[in-house]
């Protein structure tokens, strides 16, 4: 069976923890944990310069090559000039990650929507950090019609029943794995939105990938729903092909 696919991981300076994480813990989880591929980014594009963060993510995707960049963006930041998103598909980008309540801006934020609409010609995926009740609606609303693949990264069981509620409204929004922790949560995602909904995602090496391996083996599904979460659904989604890794 093909290794997993995580696609919640990240590394560098972790300020509010005093804590640094290299790129080798992360690694070393990995083949821990026949992680075959990560998808991964600089924590430097979260909390100094997108620019800066996704230059070193990439840079240093170069040199493993079971790693796939993940670009960082902030709206905040943003004055309409779309060249540099146009370019992340070509540099080898796979993802798009946005952390709204981490850098301090709202979804229902202007520069976020004028953002979004430039993203459509990049084609790529948008993971949205999520962190309080309400963000997801909010989100609903502001996204209508956003024709690309949306994922929600940090539902846990506070925001499980407003996570589904509206994935059942948008047929191209996923969840990720990573606080879905609590016993039935994953159960509760593949018996009320189907197991295509849901990716693995970790947030290694800050959080243990095997506590949410250990949350799926007991979740009490079948060998098919669990390959679909670990490997076939990213592999789909993000289209990283049939074998990565």
């Amino acid at each position: 069976m093909d290794d997993i696919i995580d696609i919640n991981t990240l590394f560098g300076p972790m300020p509010l923890t005093s804590a640094d994480l290299p790129v080798e813990s992360l690694i070393e989880l990995m083949e821990r944990h026949s992680v075959g591929t990560a998808c991964v980014l600089s924590t430097l594009g979260i909390l100094l310069d997108p620019g800066v963060g996704n230059s070193v993510t990439r840079a240093t995707c170069t040199e493993y090559d079971n790693l796939r960049p993940v670009a960082t963006l902030n709206p905040m930041g943003f004055f309409g000039d779309a060249d540099a998103l146009l370019r992340l598909p070509k540099e080898g980008f796979c993802l798009l990650r946005f952390f709204p309540s981490t850098q301090g801006w709202p979804v229902d934020f202007a520069p976020f929507r004028a953002l979004l609409k430039r993203l459509d010609e990049t084609r790529l995926p948008s993971m949205i950090e999520i962190d309080t009740p309400g963000q997801i609606t909010t989100l609903s609303r502001e996204l209508e019609g956003h024709p690309l693949p949306i994922i929600l990264d940090g539902v846990d069981s506070n925001t499980l029943a407003e996570a589904v509620t509206v994935l059942r409204h948008h047929n191209n929004w996923y969840l990720e794995t990573s606080r879905l922790l609590a016993p039935g949560n994953i159960k509760t995602v593949v018996n009320t939105l189907g197991p295509e909904r849901l990716m693995f995602g970790s947030r290694a090496p800050a959080h243990p990938i095997a506590g949410v391996l250990r949350t799926l083996e007991y979740a009490g599904l079948h060998s098919d729903v669990i390959n679909a979460i670990l490997r076939a659904n990213a592999r789909r989604v993000l289209h990283l092909g049939q074998h990565v890794g």
